[in-house]
């Protein structure tokens, strides 16, 4: 069950519980006065930062972030693939000793010549598919939709029903 709230004092209650707590600090030595402050602080810094990591938890920043990089260093991965491998084998399909990023095609309209970098597109698309496919298996095989699943799941509570 939730605990009720406190009723929030008023101002002249605020200002009578502040003239206490200075009346008493002034009663401190400096050694106590010091020691009551570093409390304070300590405690203020330690509620700003619990904030500051409830906020990481349920943002899910740091699974983010980790995603990201991943996801960086796999493209460099795909791309390394795609330069020393697919390249080089589409050079022994395709007509010409261009690589497949480099393939281009010349359309000219109106006696204006333009150069359409077909097989830097492809290439592209290419890449593309590849990296899908591996986050599609790596999600796979991790079973990470099974954890999607599980935490939309929401228990039902049981009620207590008394005899």
């Amino acid at each position: 069950m939730a605990q009720a709230e406190k009723p929030k004092p008023t101002e002249e209650e605020r200002q009578r519980e502040v003239k206490e707590v200075a009346t008493k600090f002034r009663s401190f030595s400096a050694t106590e006065k010091a020691e009551v402050l570093n409390r304070v602080a300590t405690r203020q810094v330690s509620k700003q930062l619990g904030g500051f990591a409830d906020f990481i938890r349920e943002q899910g920043v740091i699974g983010v972030g980790i995603g990201l990089v991943l996801g960086i260093q796999m493209k460099a991965v795909v791309d390394t693939i795609m330069s020393s491998l697919v390249n080089p084998l589409t050079q022994l399909f395709l007509p010409g000793q261009e690589r497949l990023s480099s393939k281009t095609r010349e359309v000219t309209f109106h006696g204006d010549t333009v150069s359409i970098g077909w097989g830097a597109v492809v290439y592209a698309i290419l890449t593309f598919l590849i990296v899908a496919l591996i986050v599609y298996i790596a999600y796979k095989m991790l079973r990470l939709d099974k954890l999607a699943k599980k935490k939309d799941v929401v228990p039902v509570p049981k009620s207590n029903k008394s005899k």
